[in-house]
């Protein structure tokens, strides 16, 4: 069995450096490409799912903008399971924050180069809690593209999905400022977590993740 990882908006496979999975779980990992023109989150995941290999079983594991995408792909490939970490599962999870920005289509008039910068405010929304992590949000900021923040934030904030998937397992921190925990309907609660639990709560949730995984029948 081979677990795909899947990385927030605009991050790569550094986001799980700190995990430890035992060694005889094969891990991919799905990487973002440039959104083309107009391009709808479903045929972007459409093309995202030729990075994974449908011949042996698998399971999807998505943060954050990862999380939807892997709920979309979901529906695409039919892993044995699909698990997000600080997500969503519906459209119906999204904060009021974020609602409000939509309603009054507040990121249409924001500049596309904000999306790009990289201040303490990011760091506390994210829930950055060390020298490596300000880091990490540094990188991502800078180093994508306008276009690609751009549609990313839009089809987070438009998400349609209205079912959450039979085969979901949902892992959330209670202290997520980007997705608020009591809009989700999350398996487990990391106390204190926020939106980098992935990063900063490695360890629990990698002793979640073996659990889960080995639970799954071959």
């Amino acid at each position: 069995m081979t677990v795909y990882f899947i990385s927030g908006q605009a991050a790569d496979e550094k986001l799980f450096e700190n995990l430890r999975l035992p060694p005889h779980i094969n891990i991919g990992h799905v990487h973002w490409i440039e959104p083309l023109k107009h391009e709808t989150l479903i045929d972007y995941c459409n093309r995202l799912s030729q990075q994974i290999d449908t011949s042996d079983d698998f399971v999807l594991i998505g943060v954050s903008l990862g999380g939807i995408v892997a709920v979309e792909l979901n529906k695409i490939l039919h892993p044995k399971q699909t698990i997000i970490i600080s997500s969503i599962a519906t459209m119906h999870e999204l904060g009021p924050v974020l609602k409000f920005i939509r309603f009054f289509r507040i990121h249409k008039i924001v500049p596309a180069g904000l999306y790009k910068w990289h201040t303490p405010i990011l760091n506390w929304y994210f829930g950055a809690k060390n020298k490596r992590e300000k880091e990490l949000l540094r990188f991502y900021s800078r180093s994508t593209t306008k276009n690609y923040m751009n549609w990313a934030v839009n089809e987070i904030l438009n998400w349609k999905n209205e079912q959450r998937p039979p085969n979901l397992f949902q892992i959330h921190g209670t202290k997520d400022r980007i997705f608020p925990y009591k809009r989700t309907h999350a398996d487990v609660l990391i106390k204190d977590g926020t939106h980098l639990i992935v990063h900063n709560h490695a360890d629990e949730i990698s002793k979640i993740l073996i659990e889960r995984l080995n639970s799954i029948p071959s």
